[in-house]
């Protein structure tokens, strides 16, 4: 009887971690916290995840992720004259950074 409120407690406890989990990486992004830019013609998320690499310090394809889930993209092309957010926090934006608003 002791072993299986033990396990019950156990699995209710990381159910809650696992819910905790889900409802956290499922909130969305406040993209007013976020640059937003215009695409160029000739741009694309893998140039643009390096071309801020120093902003956003994520991994190429991490960043396209972020990118295409957050503007809800289609697809990970871009058009030119597109405004997308991208994952470079407009507070941690240093004067170097060019972007297009």
């Amino acid at each position: 009887m002791r072993k299986t409120l033990l396990h019950y407690v156990l699995f209710s406890f990381l159910f809650a971690l696992v819910l905790a989990g889900f409802v956290y990486a499922s909130s969305p992004v406040d993209k007013k916290e976020y640059v937003t830019i215009t695409v160029a013609p000739g741009d694309t998320l893998w140039g643009l995840a390096k071309q801020y690499e120093q902003e956003h310090h994520m991994p190429p394809d991490e960043f396209i992720r972020w990118v295409v889930d957050v503007n809800h993209l289609p697809s990970p092309r871009l058009a030119a004259g597109e405004q997308i957010v991208i994952p470079v926090l407009k507070s941690k934006q240093g004067g170097s950074v060019a972007v297009n608003q």
